[in-house]
């Protein structure tokens, strides 16, 4: 049971999305891994109670994979959010919970794989589900997904793991993992070897095919440490130029990955950058996606010297990214409220310090020296060789519950080979005959009725696991049922928030469609609910603050001075946010603080000059007029269009910028804008402005 469990592990999780769901891969992935680890524990408990010390395999490994966990569970107590750190962000769900999964997985492969027809088993689940994940690469590559995702894959294909780099990783450790089988494991058949070694090739152009460069790194880790160990340990000096024949065999074909394929002209626009004249804005001129990934390294690096002993705590990164991003990050970093540090170095010493970096490290450095220590083993050393695949893809690689489970995989592998089985401790006197067999008697039947009730319990709690993956749909469901303006907008949050009301998101949707149905009481409390289960996160206090505002227009004196509160935590969260200084400068023009709202308007322009919110120029526009700065205005509001003019949604914008263009006495373009601003969409407010217009021309 505990062997089929594992190759549905390998085998389904990376297969597994749901576009039903809000969060079509992360989640539907993340809540059948800790099923299947429910299960697993049940099942490792269960034999344990069956055959005592004899279903546990030592190893030293095992003591930095337990003190990993340990020094997890120190940082999630003094965690910067310790819901977060417990449960993890919605979009990676990486909290300790994960964090015990892996651990889970990793003993679960150490004490399971006991022989080679187990070992084979797992692997062949393994390959099974590639071929799935690649053929599926291929489809959208070409084009010809059945499956409208946005954006589409085929400029960068994301197959069944939702992101190219993700993608390239689980190809790269893989490739390098199989690579290594096939060349040397001798006791196969020679036809199975060839189709191993041919295999891997498939996934490393496939890993090509998605253009993420962290995969030549992998690539290159792989290598060095196949040919390393097949050196060291192999008996064959035919295996040994096989391995080096192997390692020429990659470099050749890293370079013809990065000459034939997108991959190359991502490496190319990168040495161009690197290569050119260095000057004081040399950033800028950085690819951007390298150029977010510092920003992220840089904050990372902060966030480690703020907290470096245990960290802000597990999936705490956001928590960070809202206090030590500065005004000059690249777009991308300014806009978003990033999860991950792009690099496993960053993500595991922001999530539990130091002390959780040593150890996650000593995890690869002892594998790597029992693999040494314990001689030649196909198995073991193909570990080390995903090991280090692994390791070096995810050095500027987000963390992914996509893709970790190959680090834990091939480090539980590592000590099954090479670990060694408890022995039993003997009775300290022979019992008699008959003392014996009713001892054994009672002893089974007490073994029974424990086996029994582990599994049971397993069960039960793998089947909590469906919950949380309804309120994913539902809310997925209410969301697009609020965009349809359907009044089963509020019943579907409702029953998604019933299904897991400790996700921030989930309240968030109903909150909106509250606000849908100008329920603004019930709006405020859902939305309330919201920050409070994620107060690093702006955007639902932005929604509070107008949903505020509403009912302080109507005389609440009560919703206005919660509005102006909402105003100053916003920027206090997150102070270079331009959806936080927007917030702010929409509550101050509200309530009657024209100066303030300026500078914040205008800080938010700072911030987001490009932005594709039609909302921060529409404001900025009115805030201009309400101050007579009628050229400012102006200028706003035409640089807005630039962006959004060609959509219905600029309509507001076009009656803000005639409001704008009459302030600064230019009436007969003022009319201009109106009349394409009522070609997109009929507004009494516009109708009433085009004729007080006309009025004051036709006297």
């Amino acid at each position: 049971m505990g062997v089929v469990l594992l190759c549905a592990k390998v085998a389904l999780v990376p297969l597994a999305f749901d576009q039903g769901a809000d969060k079509a891969f992360i989640l539907p992935k993340a809540l059948l891994s800790h099923a299947l680890s429910y299960l697993l524990v049940g099942v490792i408990f269960a034999l344990v109670i069956q055959f005592g010390r004899r279903s546990i395999t030592w190893s030293w490994l095992h003591v930095p994979v337990l003190a990993f966990l340990a020094a997890s569970v120190a940082a999630t107590a003094v965690a910067a959010d310790v819901r977060l750190a417990l449960f993890g962000t919605h979009e990676r769900m990486l909290g300790l919970g994960t964090i015990a999964d892996w651990v889970v997985f990793y003993f679960a492969v150490a004490f399971l794989l006991r022989t080679p027809r187990d070992a084979a088993a797992v692997i062949t689940s393994t390959v099974v589900s590639s071929i799935a994940v690649v053929a599926y690469e291929f489809v959208q590559f070409a084009d010809r997904d059945p499956l409208r995702w946005v954006p589409s894959g085929a400029s960068r294909p994301f197959s069944t793991l939702g992101n190219p780099t993700m993608l390239s990783q689980y190809l790269t450790t893989l490739a390098m993992g199989i690579l290594a089988l096939g060349t040397v494991t001798s006791a196969l058949d020679r036809r199975l070897r060839i189709g191993l070694v041919l295999w891997s090739a498939v996934l490393l152009v496939g890993a090509a095919t998605t253009g993420t460069r962290s995969s030549l790194l992998g690539v290159a880790a792989g290598s060095v440490i196949l040919v390393a160990l097949v050196w060291a340990l192999h008996p064959s000096r035919w295996a040994r130029a096989i391995s080096l024949g192997t390692a020429v065999a990659a470099t050749l074909a890293l370079t013809a990955l990065v000459a034939f394929t997108p991959l190359g002209a991502r490496v190319a626009a990168l040495v161009e950058t690197a290569t050119a004249e260095l000057d004081d804005d040399a950033l800028t001129r950085v690819e951007p996606s390298t150029e977010s990934r510092l920003a992220h390294y840089r904050i990372g690096v902060e966030m480690f010297l703020e907290r470096p002993i245990l960290g802000y705590g597990p999936d705490n990164f956001p928590v960070g990214v809202a206090e030590h991003r500065s005004e000059s990050e690249p777009p991308e970093v300014r806009l978003s409220l990033a999860t991950s540090a792009h690099s496993w170095i960053l993500y595991v010493a922001t999530g539990s310090g130091l002390i959780g970096l040593a150890c996650f490290i000593a995890i690869a450095l002892t594998a790597m020296a029992m693999t040494l220590r314990h001689g030649f083993h196909p198995i073991g050393l193909a570990g080390a060789v995903a090991l280090a695949a692994f390791l070096g893809t995810g050095l500027t690689t987000v963390t992914e519950i996509d893709t970790d489970w190959l680090f834990w995989a091939s480090a539980g592998a590592i000590a099954a080979v090479t670990g060694r089985e408890v022995p039993s401790r003997l009775p300290s006197r022979r019992p008699t005959s008959r003392t014996k067999h009713a001892t054994a008697q009672a002893t089974s039947t007490t073994r029974s009725a424990a086996t029994a009730a582990c599994i049971a319990l397993a069960l039960v709690l793998a089947a909590a696991s469906v919950g949380a993956y309804q309120a994913s749909r539902l809310g997925r469901e209410a969301s697009a049922a609020r965009l349809a303006s359907s009044p089963r907008a509020v019943d579907l949050g409702v029953a998604a928030t019933k299904a897991d009301p400790g996700r921030s998101a989930y309240w968030h949707y109903l909150g909106l469609a509250y606000v849908s149905g100008k329920r603004w009481p019930e709006a405020i409390a859902a939305l309330e609910e919201s920050v409070r289960l994620a107060p690093y996160d702006v955007r639902p206090m932005g929604d509070l603050a107008r949903a505020q505002l509403v009912l302080a227009g109507a005389g609440d004196d009560k919703a206005r001075r919660a509005a102006l509160a909402v105003a100053d935590r916003v920027v206090q969260t997150d102070p270079n946010s331009p959806h936080a200084q927007l917030t702010r400068a929409v509550v101050k023009q509200v309530t009657g603080d024209p100066n303030e709202a300026n500078r914040a308007v205008d800080r938010a322009l700072f911030l987001d000059p490009d932005s594709i919110n039609i909302q921060l120029w529409t404001t900025a526009t009115q805030i201009k007029i309400a101050q007579a700065r009628a050229s400012e205005a102006i200028s706003i509001a035409r640089q807005g269009l630039a962006i959004h003019g060609r959509f219905r949604s600029s309509a507001d914008l076009r009656y803000e910028l005639a409001r704008a263009l009459v302030l600064d006495n230019q009436p007969l373009e003022a009319l201009k804008e109106l009349d394409i601003a009522l070609g997109m969409q009929p507004s009494e407010a516009a109708e009433r402005l085009r004729t007080q217009i006309r009025a004051g021309l036709s006297r």
